[in-house]
């Protein structure tokens, strides 16, 4: 009997040996099982990530080009406009030129607004005393009853700002203008320039070329003018960009010398028989 007991003992022993050493096995595999599950479900959410982050920036991507496309497309409108704007300054410039071609008497021009005439003793004086004053920045032709500033003086290169050095002489030109000196005369702005192209961006969105740039500084002299009590009815303004050069612009002393702005002196009467109507 105790033999049978041993023997019986022996095989429970074994079974227990046998179902407990597969349950362990099988315990394994199941956690590596649920291990590979959950590093397979991590890199299916790093997918969809990634997946989402790159649509993300696709549509980013889009977005910049259709804003580039947008911007392009206006900078092309400002091109034209530009070129537009240009044309138009030119066909201007035709016609002022025309104009102060009869204010000369039909006799053409071989330089800007060649004007020969006397004016009336008190305001010729009054001019003279006044060039005087400001010998590096402004000088006085009698002949031609013209005015004339070095631009160096009046603005910055490229710009249409007065100096505030140069505010001052303009300001004495104005007491001059509103004088009973200069009664029944009207004066003519008409700036100038060398023949450097506008290269500076910051520059050319003002003034794209020469001509815009001696136009618009005529119109801050003028501007200077009516903030000193000169009425916008007795002042004109014209611009002749490069195309009027006083000297040669190979040279820094020439181009400087380009660079002015001219006032002339003129009788209403004569403005008028030139086309030169307010209404």
């Amino acid at each position: 009997m105790w033999k049978s007991a041993r023997t019986f003992l022996a095989v429970l022993v074994g079974v227990v040996w046998l179902v407990g050493g597969s349950g362990c096995v099988g315990l394994d595999k199941y956690t590596q099982l649920e291990m590979d599950h959950r590093t397979l479900q991590a890199e299916k959410k790093q997918i969809e990530k990634d997946l989402y982050d790159c649509r993300d920036g696709e549509d980013n991507i889009q977005t910049r080009l259709t804003s580039l496309e947008k911007e392009l497309e206006t900078k092309d409108q400002l091109v034209d406009n530009y070129r537009q704007e240009n044309d138009r300054l030119a066909a201007k410039c035709d016609e002022l030129t025309r104009i102060a071609d009869k204010i000369a008497g039909g006799k053409g021009m071989q330089t800007p607004l060649i004007i020969e005439r006397v004016l009336p003793p008190a305001l010729d004086s009054a001019l003279k005393d006044f060039a005087a004053q400001y010998p590096d920045m402004v000088t006085y032709d009698p002949k031609r009853g013209v005015v004339k500033w070095a631009s160096d003086p009046l603005f910055a290169l490229g710009s249409t700002v007065v100096r505030d050095t140069a505010a001052e002489s303009l300001r004495k030109f104005a007491e001059i203008i509103n004088s009973s000196a200069a009664a029944g005369f009207d004066v003519l702005i008409v700036g100038h320039t060398d023949n450097v192209p506008i290269k500076r961006s910051d520059t050319a969105k003002l003034h794209p070329t020469n001509w815009h740039l001696s136009v618009h500084r005529s119109i801050a002299v003028s501007d200077v003018l009516q903030a000193n009590s000169v009425p916008p009815t007795r002042v004109g303004v014209m611009g002749f960009g490069e195309f009027r050069p006083l000297d040669d612009n190979s040279t820094e002393a020439g181009r400087a010398r380009n660079r002015r702005v001219e006032v002339y002196m003129a009788r209403k009467e004569e403005m008028l028989a030139a086309g030169a109507s307010p209404g």
